[in-house]
C-alpha cells in the first residue's frame, strides 16, 4: 500500500515500518515525500521529525544529497521546525546542484540560500523551477489547460499547449501559474495520448478511479472525481454513464469504500481488502430508504456474486419490503426482485395481489390514477369495450392490478411484473390481459404484445389498433407499438384508409412532442414513432399520405403548426408541396366540416353509455317481447307482435346509426383549433345588431348539449351561422324564430378535456 494512503488513514505503525524499510534500501522517495505532505495536512508532522532526521543523515552518508535535500525541503513545507532543518537543507542543496549551470539563476529567483527568506516558500519555488524542464507536462488552471515545456533558458520557459498554441513565459511567472504534472496524472496521460486514455477509462474504470484516489491520497469527494475526469474530456452524459458503471463496480470491490449519497458521496481507497459481506452490511446499514436498498441489492443480484452476498441482499430486501411506511410501489419492486432471484412469489406479494384483486372498488379507477400517459379506465371510445361491454379490445372493467403495476417505479419493474399476470388473471391470463391491453403500463406493453402474437392473437391486436386510431391519445405507447406491427401487415383487421391512419399517428406525434421533456415514456415513444414514420428514402408517412384529400392534408398541416418533430414536419411540407391537390382550397374549410363527429370526452362517455344501454338492454328486452308476443298465437291479428317488430326495426336502425357515428367520432382535444376563429371547442360572445342584446354560447359537439343551457351543438343553426367567423365579423343567421344579424365580440378557447 502506498505511503500517502497509510498516512491519510493514519495507520502509523504500518507507515513507520514501511519508512524504516525504505531507509535500509536504495529506493526512491517518490511515495515518502507526498506522505510527509499529507502528515502536514493532518498536523502530524511532529511525530515524523525523528525519522526525518535519521533518514537525512543516512542519505548524506550515502552521498544522496539531492534526495536528502528533497526530504528536508518537503518536511519543512509540511511544517517541520525550520531551526533544525533549514541550514542542512541549504547545505545539501548546494552539494547536489551547486555545479549546475542554472544554479545561480535558480537561487536568485527562489531565494533558497538568501538569509532571512522563508525556507518553506523558497523550497516550493525551487522544486517547481527544477521540474520546469524540457519535456515536462504542465497544467494552467486559468484556462490554457495542459501543455508541454518545449524549451528553457535565458530566464524564460516555452510551453506548447494542447490547442497547438505556443508561448513563452518568464521563469518567475511560470513558477506561479503552472502546476507540473507527474506522468501518472490523468491530465498528463490525456496530453500524451488522449485516445489511449479514453480506451483505458472505458476498459479499466476501477484503475482510473484508483489513480484519482491516489492523487488525492486515498480519500476523495465525488465532485473531485467528476472534476478530474472533466479535465480529460469526460463530461455530461458520458460522465453519468461512466459513474453509474463505476459506482456498482466500486461497491462490489473489496478495495473501495463509498460513504454518503448524491453529490456529497466520499470515496476511500482501503489499505487492505475488506470482507465483502461486512462491506455490504455496512453499505446497507447506511441507506435510509427502500429505494436506495433496492438499487444496491440489484447490483449484487445482477452480478456474479457469492451465494452469501446474494442471500444477504435478499434478506435486506425482505426486511425493507416488510416496512409498512415504505411506498407500496417500492415494496412491490423489492418483492419482484426477490421473486426473480428465488424463483417463487414471496408470500407477502401473493397476499398483496389477492388484496388488490379483491378490491372491486378499484375497478372504476379515478382519472389520472393510471399508467403514465395511458388511458383512464373509464375513458372508453365510441364502440369501445367500457365496463360491461364485450367489444374485442376489452373484457369488462379494468382489473385493479393494472393500477398497482403502473405505479411500479421503473420500466424494468413493470416488465418483471408480466410474470405476475398468470397469478392475477388465472389460467387464461394471456387472453384476458390482451383484452385489457390498453391499461397495461408502458414497460409491459412490448413483451405482452410479443406473447399475444406468439399465441396467434393478431385479430385481437388488429381490432385494438383500429379502436385506438379513433382515439390516438388514449393509449399512446400502445398505439405506437401496434402501428409498427399493423403497418407491416403483422396484424389482422379492417383498417381505416391510410390517410386517416396517418392523421391519427401525426396527431399522436404532436402530443408526444409536447410531453417529451416532462415524460420520459413520451420521449421514448416519440422517438420510436418518428423513426417508424420517417425512416428511409421513401418514408412510411409519405406513402400513407399518397391518396390524401385536401381536407385531410389541411387538418394535418394545422396539427404540425402546433409543434412537432422536424422530420415529420419536413415530410408533411414536402407532401403538400408536391401534391396536385389544392390544399389552399381546403384552408377555407374547417376541421368540423367533414363527416367526423366532434365531441368532448364527457360527451363520448355519455354516448357510449347510451350505446351500451341500447345494445345490452333495450334490444335484448325487445327480443324477449317478440318471443312473448309470438307465444300468444295467430300473428296476423297480434298487435303486441306488430308493435314489438316495429320497435325492433326502430332499435336496429338506431343501433346502426349510432355504431356508424361511433366509427366517425373524434375528440375535440385532439383537434388543432384555429386561432381567433369560431369553431367547436370555443366560447363565443356576440351581439344581436337589431336588439343590441349580447349573449355567450359554448360551441361543442352534438353529444355535449345536455351539460348546461349555454352549450350549443356545432350542428345547430345558430352555431352553423357563426362557425369560421373571427372577432368583429358580422353575419345573418336564420333561426326558427326568424333571421338575426349578429356581430362576433370575443372568441375564447375552452377546456374540452
Amino acid at each position: 500500500m502506498s505511503l500517502p494512503i497509510l498516512v491519510a488513514q493514519e495507520n502509523w505503525q504500518a507507515f513507520d515500518d514501511a519508512w524504516i524499510a525504505l531507509m535500509n534500501g536504495e529506493e526512491a522517495l517518490d511515495e515518502l515525500l507526498p506522505a510527509l505532505l499529507v502528515a502536514g495536512e493532518k498536523k502530524r508532522i511532529a511525530r515524523c521529525v525523528p525519522l526525518v532526521r535519521q533518514h537525512a543523515e543516512l542519505l548524506e552518508l550515502a552521498e544522496r544529497n539531492a534526495d536528502g535535500a528533497a526530504l528536508l525541503g518537503t518536511a519543512l513545507t509540511a511544517g517541520a521546525p525550520q531551526a533544525e532543518f533549514a541550514a542542512k537543507l541549504t547545505e545539501l542543496a548546494l552539494a547536489a546542484w551547486g555545479e549546475e549551470l542554472w544554479w545561480e539563476e535558480a537561487v536568485e529567483l527562489t531565494g533558497l540560500t538568501a538569509p532571512g527568506n522563508d525556507p518553506r516558500q523558497s523550497w516550493k519555488a525551487f522544486g517547481r523551477l527544477r521540474a520546469l524542464d524540457t519535456g515536462a507536462v504542465v497544467y494552467h488552471a486559468g484556462g490554457w489547460g495542459t501543455g508541454e515545456v518545449t524549451a528553457t533558458g535565458e530566464g524564460q520557459v516555452t510551453v506548447r499547449f494542447h490547442t497547438g498554441m505556443q508561448d513563452r513565459f518568464p521563469l518567475s511567472a511560470a513558477l506561479d501559474i503552472f502546476e507540473v504534472l507527474p506522468e501518472s496524472d490523468l491530465r498528463a496521460l490525456h496530453f500524451r495520448d488522449s485516445a489511449a486514455l479514453k480506451k483505458r477509462i472505458k476498459k479499466e474504470p476501477l484503475e482510473v478511479l484508483r489513480a484519482i484516489l491516489e492523487r488525492y491520497h486515498g480519500r476523495v469527494s465525488l465532485i473531485s472525481v467528476k472534476n478530474a475526469l472533466a479535465q480529460v474530456g469526460l463530461e455530461g452524459s458520458g460522465w453519468s454513464a461512466w459513474w453509474r458503471r463505476v459506482k456498482k463496480l466500486a461497491e462490489d470491490s473489496e478495495w473501495f469504500r463509498l460513504a454518503g449519497s448524491g453529490q456529497r458521496m466520499e470515496l476511500r481507497l482501503l489499505l487492505e481488502a475488506a470482507d465483502p459481506c461486512e462491506q455490504l452490511q455496512r453499505q446497507l446499514k447506511a441507506l435510509t430508504t427502500l429505494e436506495q436498498v433496492l438499487e444496491r441489492c440489484r447490483s449484487v443480484l445482477n452480478g456474479r456474486q457469492e451465494p452469501a452476498l446474494i442471500e444477504l441482499a435478499l434478506e435486506a430486501l425482505e426486511a425493507g419490503a416488510a416496512e409498512e411506511d415504505e411506498p407500496l410501489a417500492w415494496r412491490m419492486a423489492a418483492w419482484l426482485a426477490i421473486r426473480s432471484a428465488r424463483g417463487e412469489t414471496p408470500e407477502a406479494l401473493a397476499e398483496r395481489l389477492a388484496l388488490i384483486s379483491a378490491d372491486t372498488g378499484s375497478g372504476d379507477a379515478a382519472p389520472g390514477d393510471t399508467a403514465p400517459g395511458d388511458a383512464a379506465p373509464g375513458d372508453a371510445a365510441p364502440g369501445d369495450a367500457a365496463p360491461g361491454d364485450a367489444a374485442p379490445g376489452d373484457a369488462g372493467a379494468p382489473h385493479p392490478a393494472w393500477r398497482a403495476m403502473a405505479a411500479l417505479p421503473t420500466l424494468r419493474d413493470q416488465e418483471a411484473a408480466l410474470d405476475l399476470l398468470p397469478e392475477v388473471f388465472g389460467e387464461d391470463w394471456l387472453l384476458r390481459a390482451g383484452r385489457q391491453l390498453r391499461y397495461a403500463p408502458p414497460g409491459m406493453l412490448r413483451p405482452l404484445v410479443e406473447r399475444l402474437l406468439a399465441d396467434d392473437q393478431q385479430a385481437l391486436l388488429g381490432a385494438l389498433y383500429v379502436e385506438l386510431l379513433s382515439r390516438p391519445q388514449r393509449a399512446p405507447h400502445l398505439l405506437v407499438t401496434l402501428a409498427r406491427l399493423a403497418e407491416d401487415d403483422r396484424l389482422e383487421g379492417d383498417y381505416p384508409p391510410a390517410p386517416r391512419r396517418a392523421q391519427s399517428l401525426v396527431s399522436l406525434a404532436a402530443r408526444l412532442w409536447k410531453e417529451r421533456r416532462e415524460n420520459p415514456h413520451s420521449a421514448r415513444s416519440l422517438g420510436r414513432l418518428v423513426e417508424f414514420l420517417t425512416a428511409g428514402r421513401d418514408s412510411r408517412l409519405e406513402a400513407m399520405l399518397a391518396d390524401a384529400e385536401p381536407e385531410t392534408l389541411r387538418s394535418i398541416q394545422l396539427q404540425v403548426q402546433q409543434g412537432i418533430d422536424e422530420s415529420i414536419d419536413n415530410i408533411i411540407t414536402s407532401v403538400i408541396f408536391h401534391s396536385d391537390l389544392n390544399v389552399s382550397d381546403a384552408r377555407d374549410r374547417g376541421f368540423w366540416e367533414g363527416d367526423e363527429v366532434w365531441t368532448t370526452r364527457g360527451g363520448m362517455e355519455r354516448f357510449n353509455a347510451e350505446l351500451r344501454e341500447l345494445r345490452d338492454e333495450k334490444i335484448p328486452a325487445n327480443e324477449d317481447a317478440i318471443g312473448a308476443a309470438a307465444a300468444l298465437g295467430d300473428l296476423s291479428e297480434n298487435a303486441e307482435w306488430e308493435m314489438a317488430l316495429q320497435e325492433k326495426r326502430n332499435l336496429t336502425t338506431r343501433l346502426a346509426s349510432m355504431e356508424a357515428d361511433a366509427l366517425r367520432a373524434r375528440l375535440l382535444e385532439d383537434a388543432s383549433l384555429p386561432a381567433d376563429q369560431v369553431c367547436p371547442g370555443t366560447a363565443v360572445s356576440y351581439r344581436d345588431l337589431d336588439s343590441s342584446e349580447e349573449n355567450r354560447i359554448v360551441i361543442l359537439g352534438p353529444w355535449d348539449t345536455d351539460l348546461n343551457e349555454e352549450i350549443v351543438s356545432y350542428r345547430a343553426p345558430l352555431a352553423q351561422g357563426l362557425l369560421g367567423l373571427s372577432t368583429g365579423d358580422q353575419c345573418r343567421v336564420d333561426l326558427p324564430g326568424g333571421s338575426h344579424d349578429l356581430e362576433v365580440l370575443a372568441i375564447e378557447v375552452v377546456d374540452v378535456q
